[in-house]
């Protein structure tokens, strides 16, 4: 068997944690890697309660997600030795058990040359699943989450990150579902996220031409300057 590292980047998500974690203890038989970017609403010691490895760093802010990325393959590395593959799952995303066979037969049996893995990704309106913003079966949201840490790969851009380095990518329809419900978070946590977003796009010089500007991006960009990050 492969063993398989859950990672994620987190801040202040305590009220998301306890279903998140019912989910990943199910699928993470390598190891629980949190990069906690600071929190201080209980959830670095929730998460340590549970048995994940938790580590303090403003990663995100400071380089931005590819290099956040890479940061989470290198630690799963150095903190999980037996494992074979890391995905990054965010606290308000899940996948369902009826998935979790699939899961576990592609990173036990999926030959070697596929070093990443790409899963189609359903932006849910709501947390009851009544409609979506795209219809996956058209429109997949295709996430390159989960990747051999014994493969080359690099995560780059500042923002929308995007991957190099790989042999092959495993996309398949039949892929387990990431389920996304950042439209049923709070406004505070939309907008936080949203003035994070719009930071990275203005930072990254190398990349950011190269990512569209989010139809929202000009509103968060105003709020960016009259707020600050948070």
């Amino acid at each position: 068997m492969k063993p398989l590292v859950v990672a994620s980047n987190l801040y202040n998500e305590i009220d998301q944690m306890e279903e998140w974690f019912d989910f990943v203890k199910k699928i993470a038989d390598g190891g629980i890697l949190i990069v906690d970017t600071g929190s201080t609403d209980g959830t670095i010691e929730y998460c340590r309660k549970q048995g994940a490895v938790v580590i303090i760093d403003d990663i995100i802010k400071r380089e931005g997600y590819g290099p956040a990325r890479n940061h989470l393959r290198q630690k799963s590395k150095e903190f999980f030795p037996n494992a074979h593959w890391m995905i990054y799952l965010d606290a308000d995303e899940r996948i369902d058990p009826s998935d979790f066979h699939t899961l576990r037969f592609l990173k036990d049996y999926l030959i070697d040359e596929y070093d990443v893995i790409a899963f189609p990704r359903i932006d849910w309106l709501d947390k009851e699943r009544t409609g979506m913003a795209k219809d996956w079966h058209t429109q997949p949201d295709w996430q390159a989450r989960m990747t051999r840490l014994n493969s080359p790969i690099e995560y780059y851009r500042k923002l929308h990150e995007a991957i190099r380095g790989y042999s092959k990518i495993y996309l398949d329809l039949n892929n387990p579902k990431i389920n996304h419900f950042h439209r049923s978070t709070d406004k505070k946590k939309r907008d936080s996220i949203g003035k994070l977003c719009a930071y990275l796009h203005e930072k990254d010089k190398e990349y950011g031409k190269t990512v569209p500007e989010h139809p929202k991006e000009a509103k968060y960009r105003e709020l960016l300057r009259k707020e600050g990050l948070d």
